[in-house]
């Protein structure tokens, strides 16, 4: 029978072979695009379905790992049935139990270190490309970059949505909460979402002069607010995205506003719950919206939507300045 340790280490194992060949995968289209001569739309399209296509392989992958373990997980010592009392054993599947948990716990956090290894290094060459630091690039070619780098930046918000969804999942999730102005968050989402778009389109940011304080988990709380900015930038494709910021009282107000545009496509915001019980196809595109309401929930805060024009709303507690 197998101990807990070498189970872990054989899905630690698997897990860092399915993320290494996914990076040399990424890699090699990479090369393949920029210097094999794969430069029609027909060529790039199928790199990004193949992307896509190996990233929900992983994860389908990862995610069968996960429940064939638990599964066939033995406890650690077997009770004797002619001595042993009824209390000790059921002492003993409590902490077989937690031990299964804390050990999911620490096979999602290194799959989130071993997915973002790959998409960090396309997203920081892409980047050092468009620098020109390793020589001009000419129009074709910068546009080319900026397209390897918003499908980097979108993988990378599906993947952190995806582990966040499982840690939700086995109510898992914590927060690496510190004290932040919300101002430089804020500016810093509307010059990433103009990268997720290519560059194609920008997101005007409206912010107050006075310091907007608050304790978050900076990298999640980032995140939610470009899934939801990117969220109606699909909704509505001819639409100017705003994001603005502003106190109320005692809660910050942060609004993602597509201007020109009627309703969003749903009535009610997703759950995680719903997310995970549903089997349409269609549900795909509305999870990413519900992690983010349970995030922005964790923190203490709370998310509206509305239409005409179709918005979100972001509340969150201030906390003092010093």
């Amino acid at each position: 029978m197998p101990s807990a340790d070498d189970v872990k280490l054989r899905r630690n194992v698997a897990l860092r072979f399915a993320s290494y060949v996914t990076c040399l995968g990424l890699l090699t289209g990479l090369g393949l695009f920029f210097y094999a001569g794969m430069r029609d739309a027909a060529s790039w399209g199928a790199f990004v379905l193949a992307t896509v296509a190996v990233l929900v392989g992983l994860v389908w992958f990862v995610g069968s790992t996960l429940r064939s373990s638990s599964k066939n997980r033995h406890p650690r010592a077997a009770a004797d049935s002619h001595s042993a009392a009824a209390e000790p054993a059921v002492n003993a599947a409590a902490g077989a139990k937690d031990m299964s948990g804390d050990d999911d716990v620490d096979y999602l956090t290194a799959l989130r270190h071993e997915f973002r290894t790959p998409l960090n290094a396309v997203l920081g060459f892409s980047d050092v490309l468009l620098s020109g630091i390793d020589g001009e690039v000419n129009e074709s070619q910068r546009e080319d970059l900026e397209i390897i780098r918003a499908s980097g930046i979108r993988l990378k918000l599906l993947v952190d949505s995806a582990l966040d969804l499982s840690h939700l999942a086995d109510d898992h999730l914590s927060l690496n909460a510190d004290r932040i102005d919300v101002r430089e968050l804020v500016a810093r989402v509307a010059a990433e979402a103009g990268q997720l778009w290519s560059n194609k389109r920008s997101a005007n940011c409206i912010l107050p002069e006075e310091p907007c304080i608050t304790r978050a988990d900076e990298s999640r709380l980032r995140r939610c607010i470009l899934v939801l900015a990117d969220f109606l930038a699909t909704d509505h494709r001819d639409a100017d995205i705003e994001l603005s910021l502003a106190r109320s009282g005692a809660h910050l107000a942060i609004e993602i506003t597509a201007g020109a545009s009627d309703q969003l496509s749903f009535d009610a915001l997703p759950t995680t719950a719903e997310v995970l019980a549903s089997e349409e196809a269609s549900e795909i595109r509305r999870w990413p919206v519900a992690v983010t309401a349970e995030v922005i929930s964790r923190h203490e805060g709370s998310l509206y939507h509305g239409n005409a024009p179709s918005r979100f709303l972001v509340r969150l507690p201030v906390q003092g300045a010093t």
